[in-house]
């Protein structure tokens, strides 16, 4: 077996299991802080996104009454 064959031995997100509730929310809500931090870029992503996120919920709202 070569190097390129060898499995990585870090930590494969993908493989850890969270269920819903507190701790899936948890997780959650940890993974957008650290990738905040490490991608500063991200922060103009996610204040875009929750604002059209909730211009979106007040239109569905407003029109759905």
């Amino acid at each position: 077996m070569n190097n390129a064959d060898a499995p990585h031995p870090g930590i494969n997100i993908s493989k850890i299991p969270v269920g819903g509730g507190v701790a899936g929310v948890m997780v959650a809500a940890s993974i957008v802080i650290l990738g905040l931090i490490g991608l500063p870029v991200a922060r103009w992503f996610l204040i875009g996104s929750v604002a059209l996120g909730g211009l979106m919920a007040l239109v569905r709202r407003w029109m759905l009454r």
